[in-house]
């Protein structure tokens, strides 16, 4: 048996949050134009050698690492040097300090029991009666009014006396947690790597600009061919192709949301499905914000896709996937009551509702059925999974 065949057997059958997928990111495309005001990023990560597996629909868990500049600049804040060792108080593990912040903590989230231990043990004179006032149970709205725009290192370098030891502090710090990303890729079409859409979240924090931790660690910090990304696979059994080939599919996906479309599309095209594919995309701008425009472009010139398209900043009235439904009402209603399958994605908050509430007026006014009735129908639908969300 070779090294390679021996590596295989010894892969886990399943890889977790603790047991994740090593792998490296194979390449970082920025698909918005460079004036774009938003920056989202296309991601492949290589698979080769796992025993990864997915079905289009599922998520990736990302386990990001922080940014090694904010992990710097905690040491001015602690009596360990990066090098010295500290036990993670969640699997007691011991690791460097700087492994432990780097990978293991949230810097931006600050936990109230941090707060109390600082009071009890290390409080500065100068603001310990301010922290008195803040940790007092009577005065949460106050609380979490003080902390917002506020990270762990603003909080330490306030209310901190002297230079911490990092064991002292880790029992109050909140972990690390994965990020999801849709899948948008199909092992079928790629059976090496994993294909991710991801926005690059950034806000203003101090005169500076901070990024989110995941979104900047893989479309910024890690490099191509050379960074190890530790993953796994958050099956979306809500969320899943029909076994039905010639079934029809509506996909409505604004933003991000039309990641899982591309690894719908792929899966479909290898396994020669004869069923219709609609896609309905928005974003802002169409010169800056066309995710994969010449993937549904080449589709479409192979009859295999039809598009509809809302770019919301193209002109002076706002107009969004729901607003193109309607257009489209009366053939909506049309493949919805012949059997076709619904996917809606992204934005949970204000899209999916108003995507709901148009789709519930279309039966109403196309099927023409009583609110009640028209109720029934998408409760129906729901419940038999011809209407699936994957909504966050």
């Amino acid at each position: 048996m070779n090294n390679s065949e021996n590596s295989k057997k010894t892969l886990p059958e399943h890889y977790s949050k603790t047991t994740p997928c090593k792998v490296t990111l194979q390449e970082k495309r920025l698909l918005s134009h460079s004036l774009s005001t938003k920056k989202t990023y296309h991601i492949a990560l290589d698979i080769r050698n796992t025993n990864l597996q997915f079905e289009p629909g599922d998520s990736i868990g990302v386990l990001p690492q922080n940014d090694p500049l904010l992990v710097q600049n905690f040491f001015s804040l602690l009596s360990d040097t990066p090098d010295a060792l500290v036990i993670d108080p969640r699997s007691q593990e011991e690791m460097t300090c700087e492994h432990y912040l780097s990978h293991k903590v949230n810097l931006s989230r600050v936990n109230t029991s941090l707060l109390r231990h600082l009071l009890q043990e290390n409080a500065n004179p100068s603001t310990k009666e301010l922290l008195t006032h803040i940790v007092d149970p009577l005065n949460k709205a106050e609380l979490a009014t003080f902390l917002t725009g506020k990270d762990l290192l603003d909080i330490i370098k306030l209310f901190q006396k002297k230079p911490s030891p990092l064991q002292d502090l880790a029992p109050h710090f909140t972990p690390i947690l994965p990020r999801f990303y849709s899948i948008s890729s199909s092992l079928k079409k790629y059976p090496h790597e994993v294909h991710l859409l991801v926005a690059l979240l950034s806000y203003p924090h101090q005169n500076e600009i901070r990024y989110g931790v995941a979104s900047h660690f893989l479309c910024h910090l890690a490099k191509e061919k050379e960074t190890t990304v530790p993953i796994y696979v958050q099956p979306a059994a809500h969320f899943k192709l029909p076994e039905n080939l010639s079934a029809n599919l509506i996909m409505i996906g604004p933003g991000t949301g039309v990641a899982p479309y591309r690894a719908f599309l792929q899966e479909r095209l290898c396994q020669k499905a004869t069923g219709k594919h609609w896609l309905f995309f928005g974003e802002r701008s169409s010169e800056h914000d066309f995710l994969y425009k010449d993937y549904w472009h080449e589709l479409i010139e192979q009859g295999q896709l039809k598009l509809e398209v809302a770019f919301s900043r193209d002109q002076a009235e706002k107009i969004y996937v729901q607003h193109k439904l309607l257009e489209n009402a009366e053939m909506i209603w049309e493949w919805l009551s012949k059997g076709s399958y619904l996917y809606v994605c992204g934005d949970a908050s204000r899209m999916a509702k108003d995507v709901d509430a148009t789709l519930l007026h279309i039966a109403e006014k196309h099927g023409n059925l009583s609110e009640e009735e028209a109720r029934a129908f998408m409760k129906n639908i729901r419940h038999t999974r011809q209407y699936m969300t994957d909504v966050y």
